[in-house]
């Protein structure tokens, strides 16, 4: 049997994810595909622009038939433990034996000759790193420059000139697939990898012009109409995005529960911000250097989440970087936190948002294969005293993003807390 593991946002699912989900399925003949998706905040420091259970709808719509919860201490983190996260999880299930990802390369031998590299870090390479930084350099940056400069020194068998090293470790999908693939290398993971080739506009670009778009583009055009008072989903929106997608958008849309964006927790952030002491912000995960000062600084002086990351940020303080660390900050995400679900090796539980029918019955395969608990229903595990703590930990943290996500609700009567406790398991048929 061949299960399929996806790694995914889908913020929101559009034609650019079903091409990739459809060929992906195709190019391995998929028994089923399981789909691992991040939480209420994503990668790069931003909510969802829809809530996590209207997005796994959106996933089980496009193909997939299992959706299981990235949990926040690695859906809101760095590249690489955002892909650690949930390569572990879809490893623990037992049952994946693929992964798919979408990268502007398509070639996945030398991807993998440069996550070779990277998931081994020889001390040359560590220390080559650190000199990069010194100099200014952004971490993503720094690496890039750190690992031209060690094959050129250390490793004259390696057959990649610095210019395509410089572009496979540049573009958003290429980093993520390379963090994918040391992932599965440092796990000792039996799960083979797949690379199918980016379609379409870029991961940034904001055009529109044909049927294939970025999910930046699609956001951009949500915020501008919204702004404006428009009718969100604009012929132009829907030819861009599969019609399921466009049902559930208009439901969600309806009802008040969406859009949501970056600018509606300006409020909670700025509050919070100007609340705490220089020494609380200091214990944040990925704060070091003095960036807790910058960011106190500025929150006294910005009037929203624009402003205050626009003040922070540097050549070495990126935009995203910011973003997940205000974020990280609005839900105390400290490093010892980050650290403590580290060294237990990863997320601590297997957590159900949704199954089709097939699903269904690859659920009742993993109870037997799977290396974690499976988590159906949150209210069964939190707080309860047979419970190992890490679970409670983590689901609590859980619990805490979703209710501060649930207050940028358009309409307030969804503005409640301990949704994780209430929602069900979505059955999509």
């Amino acid at each position: 049997m061949k299960i399929l593991g996806i790694v995914a946002e889908y913020n929101p699912f559009h034609n650019g994810h079903h091409y990739h989900l459809s060929k992906s399925k195709t190019q391995i003949q998929a028994d089923a595909v399981i789909c691992v998706l991040s939480s209420s905040f994503l990668q790069r420091g931003e909510p969802g622009i829809i809530d996590k259970w209207e997005r796994a709808r959106m996933a089980l719509a496009g193909g997939a038939d299992l959706v299981i919860e990235l949990p926040t201490p690695y859906a809101l983190r760095s590249a690489e433990f955002f892909a650690y996260g949930a390569i572990s999880l879809l490893d623990a299930t037992g049952i994946v034996t693929h992964l798919s990802f979408g990268s502007e390369s398509g070639d996945l031998d030398k991807l993998q000759q440069i996550a070779k590299v990277l998931a081994n870090e020889p001390p040359e390479f560590s220390k080559l790193i650190f000199t990069h930084l010194d100099t200014g350099l952004s971490y993503p940056g720094a690496r890039t420059q750190a690992l031209i400069d060690y094959i050129r020194q250390f490793d004259p068998n390696f057959d990649l000139p610095a210019d395509e090293i410089e572009e496979l470790t540049s573009n958003p999908n290429n980093i993520l697939g390379l963090e994918y693939l040391k992932a599965i290398i440092r796990l000792e993971s039996r799960i083979t990898p797949i690379t199918v080739s980016r379609i379409g506009p870029g991961y940034h670009d904001t055009r529109m012009e044909n049927r294939i778009a970025s999910a930046t583009a699609i956001r951009e055009a949500l915020k501008e109409r919204f702004m404006h008072s428009e009718p969100l989903l604009d012929e132009k929106i829907k030819r861009i995005i599969p019609e399921s997608t466009i049902n559930i958008l208009d439901s969600v849309f309806a009802a008040g529960k969406g859009p949501i964006f970056i600018e509606d927790f300006s409020s909670q952030i700025l509050t919070l911000l100007r609340r705490a002491k220089v020494e609380d912000i200091a214990e944040l995960y990925d704060v070091r250097g003095g960036l807790e000062n910058r960011i106190k600084e500025a929150a006294d002086n910005a009037a929203n989440i624009t402003e205050l990351i626009e003040l922070v940020k540097t050549k070495r303080y990126t935009w995203t970087r910011i973003q997940r660390t205000i974020f990280h900050f609005l839900l105390n995400l400290t490093s010892l936190q980050c650290e403590y679900f580290d060294q237990l090796g990863g997320p601590q539980y297997i957590r159900i948002l949704g199954f089709t029918p097939r699903g269904q019955r690859i659920l009742s395969l993993m109870k037997d294969t799977a290396r974690l608990p499976i988590i159906t229903r949150v209210a069964n595990h939190y707080q309860r005293f047979d419970t190992p703590d890490p679970i409670n930990q983590m689901l609590e943290l859980e619990l805490l993003s979703t209710s501060l996500y649930s207050l940028a609700m358009p309409d307030p009567q969804y503005r409640i807390g301990n949704r994780d406790l209430l929602e069900k398991v979505i059955i999509w048929k």
